[in-house]
């Protein structure tokens, strides 16, 4: 019985080989695809690279003019062709849906007013590449919605077939210029008896609110849900106040409070007022 399991073995073997270098030319590690018919897709649905995907992030910054998504559309194809080709894309509704259903997500259709493209590119005669453009508005959209995802697939080939990578889904995030993540220093100090404590090298996210306003937790009092607003004046002065949600909402300016452009950095002195009195804290962030 063994002996004629290993004979078995040998025949699949062989025959696998035999099958696997039919698609082959004369150099073995050459796969021969000169018959293979063109395909139009989208590169970077196909993940190349690691990056990419069906869904694609897409944070933006926060301006007055139409920030550019360049969309690659590609002819897959053992040569190029000898005449134009018209690829037509849509925004696509039904791909959306289908992919919360599949993930159990929640993301919502970007608003129209928000985006502009003509959804058409052309693929020059002799060419594999060309770019779709996609004028994202953000000046129209809300930076506290974050998922809101414009989904796209190609639509027609030009008469080219079209690829399995066909659909991307970009959800779109706007953030303004002080949006990142920072390290915070700094010292918060209490009404006698009580001793004040430090923080150095702490790892803060300052999060977009509108174009001049960042949120972020007031000092280690994130877990106490005491969060605060940023918003940098035309001087760079800042001010400083609760989130309509914060926890406590007395977080005010005590002192100056700065945003340098040249460091990146804030310097702020501010206070909120607690059972025994206020509580006065010195803080630093820095862009990382």
């Amino acid at each position: 019985m063994k002996r004629r399991f290993y004979i078995k073995t040998a025949l699949v073997a062989l025959i696998a080989a035999a099958g696997f270098s039919s698609c082959l030319k004369d150099d073995k590690n050459y796969v021969d695809f000169a018959g293979a018919k063109p395909l139009i897709e989208l590169p970077s649905a196909a993940n190349v690279g690691g990056s990419g995907g069906l869904l694609q992030a897409a944070a933006l910054s926060l301006s007055a003019a139409p920030v550019p998504i360049n969309l690659a559309v590609n002819l897959a194809a053992p040569k190029t062709l000898g005449t134009d080709v018209t690829v037509k894309l849509s925004v696509d509704q039904a791909a959306l849906t289908a992919y919360n259903t599949a993930n159990g997500t929640s993301y919502i259709l970007l608003p129209a007013a928000a985006y502009s493209s003509t959804f058409s590119a052309v693929i020059k005669a002799g060419t594999n590449l060309s770019n779709l453009v996609i004028n994202i508005n953000t000046g129209v959209i809300d930076p506290s919605i974050t998922n809101y995802v414009l989904p796209i697939s190609i639509t027609d080939g030009g008469g080219q077939q079209i690829s399995n990578y066909k659909t991307v889904l970009y959800n779109v995030q706007v953030k303004n210029q002080y949006d990142g993540s920072y390290r915070a220093d700094g010292t918060i100090t209490f009404p006698p008896p009580t001793a004040g404590r430090s923080e150095v090298n702490v790892t803060k996210a300052l999060t977009t609110i509108n174009a001049n306003t960042v949120q972020t937790t007031v000092f280690d009092l994130g877990g106490n849900g005491f969060i605060m607003w940023l918003t940098v004046n035309a001087d760079n002065t800042v001010t400083v106040k609760p989130s309509p949600g914060s926890a406590n909402q007395t977080i005010q300016n005590n002192g100056p409070c700065t945003y340098s452009p040249t460091t990146k950095t804030f310097t702020l002195n501010y206070k909120y007022v607690g059972g025994t009195g206020d509580r006065v804290i010195f803080e630093t962030f820095k862009l990382k």
